[in-house]
């Protein structure tokens, strides 16, 4: 066993398929797939088993990919300590919430300027939860009360929502809605509900939206009024607030990732940075109304 071929197992198991594995190494599906078939033959076990979500670690796999992700953790710290961390490449595919990373892109230009081993793909996903179980995405920042057992990760804060206008227009603007399409992805969510959504809209004949920049923006271009995140909506000198934020529209922000697959360097350490600097920008969310 060599620990290349640790490292393709690590891509398969945090990718989902051969390709998308083959795409992270620079390699193609065959390959990839050869690979895994001689580490089977080696180790005398089969690796992987098919689900309903797509191939999954055996218990053998699981035993494996423990031992893959220490070995790989001893080595970036290696690295590091030889101030050889660039070697180390690596990409993280992000999946936002209705799209509100569009918030955190000064954060995340940063974390990339510190780290450019470390390519970013920006998803346009309206469930990050969904993304990350169906492995289109590595890394979720989601507004979620609590994460399904299937993900795991941080609480960066507990985000607050005021009805916001902008500065020229009455209290009484027209609301603004949700559409069908986040209606759909996003059925019942607590702080989605705080705009209605879908059908509702459509009955009052609301202007809707289908993800947070959309929203914002069109508050900004005057279209209306909407209930916004108070951190972003006190930021824009063109708005104001007119009602005080809504408990029951309180929701947390989480950084999440699959439970069953430990996350890589470049993860590891986008999650670290996030944490830090996502709390940092989030601190200002107070009541001011």
């Amino acid at each position: 066993m060599e620990w290349s071929d640790l490292q393709v197992f690590l891509a398969a198991v945090r990718t989902g398929s051969y390709t998308a594995a083959g795409r992270l190494l620079a390699m193609n599906r065959t390959t990839v797939g050869r690979r895994i078939d001689a580490l089977e033959a080696s180790l005398g076990v089969p690796l992987f088993a098919d689900t309903p979500r797509g191939p999954a670690p055996t218990k053998a796999g699981e035993r494996l990919l423990k031992a893959a992700t220490d070995i790989e953790r001893e080595v970036a710290g290696m690295l590091d300590d030889l101030a050889l961390g660039a070697q180390a490449a690596g990409s993280v595919r992000i999946a936002a919430s209705a799209g509100i990373v569009s918030e955190f892109l000064p954060q995340l230009l940063r974390f990339q300027q510190a780290n450019p081993q470390c390519a970013i793909e920006l998803l346009g996903e309206l469930d990050a939860l969904d993304a990350v179980t169906c492995r289109r995405a590595d890394l979720a920042i989601a507004l979620v009360r609590s994460p399904p057992l299937r993900l795991a990760g941080e609480q960066v804060a507990v985000l607050s929502q005021a009805r916001y206008v902008r500065h020229d227009l009455p209290d009484d603007a027209p609301h603004l809605g949700w559409g069908h399409e986040l209606d759909a992805a996003l059925p019942g969510g607590h702080w989605a509900a705080a705009n209605p959504s879908g059908e509702a809209a459509e009955r009052a004949g609301l202007i809707t939206c289908n993800s947070w920049p959309q929203m914002k923006q069109a508050v900004l271009a005057g279209f209306g009024s909407a209930v916004l995140w108070c951190f972003a909506g006190d930021a824009e000198p063109g708005l104001r607030r007119i009602t005080p934020p809504d408990p029951r529209h309180d929701c947390p922000l989480w950084l999440l990732h699959r439970a069953k697959a430990p996350p890589g360097p470049g993860l590891t350490k986008l999650i670290a940075f996030l944490q830090q600097a996502l709390a940092t920008r989030l601190a200002p969310d107070k009541d001011i109304a």
